[in-house]
């Protein structure tokens, strides 16, 4: 007897599930009510542009998956009756928090659940902080300001002696031309 169709899709989406679930960088739980589709779209262009992704998961599904995978720390998705998204992180951990977290403060229906990055399931609290760090490129910024900063200071010194001497041989060539 021939196998059903619907029980090999949701095979081969549970298969999916698990290797989002299992990648090094982690992913963030949501829930999502009363949604539009074009606002799931925006937020999933908007995660595409940072090299991350969202996607929406079926909650027994996702269970199934989670099973398998052995993420600990996540609990039963299935008895929250509310559609679960994953916001698969890449690139950058805090990049792909702060996109979800200001989505979750322009669309009530969103909420951040909690997370799961390099091997830790973290709680909403720890999200939101992980939010609020600066970015990779504005902490690479922040480095190379400061390690630019001891030779600007050299620099300016220097230009600062170098002005002096200018003023004191101008003020030696007056005196000498008004004699």
């Amino acid at each position: 007897m021939a196998e059903k169709y619907g029980r090999k899709v949701k095979e081969k989406m549970v298969q999916e599930t698990k290797d989002v679930l299992s990648g090094d960088k982690g992913f963030i739980l949501s829930t999502v009510e009363n949604m539009k589709a074009s606002d799931m779209d925006v937020l999933r262009k908007s995660m595409k542009k940072m090299g991350s992704r969202y996607m929406v998961l079926k909650n027994r599904l996702a269970d199934i998956a989670l099973e398998e995978t052995e993420v600990e720390g996540i609990g039963d998705l299935a008895l929250e009756k509310k559609i679960i998204g994953v916001g698969v992180i890449n690139d950058d951990v805090v990049e792909t928090v702060k996109v979800m977290k200001e989505f979750s403060k322009k669309k009530k229906g969103f909420n951040i659940k909690m997370g799961y990055v390099e091997g830790r399931a973290i709680t909403a609290e720890r999200v939101d902080e992980l939010a609020d760090l600066p970015g990779r490129e504005q902490l690479l910024a922040m480095v190379l300001g400061t390690m630019n900063a001891p030779v600007t200071s050299f620099v300016s010194a220097m230009s600062g002696i170098m002005k002096k001497l200018l003023y004191a041989l101008n003020a030696v060539k007056e005196k000498k031309g008004s004699e």
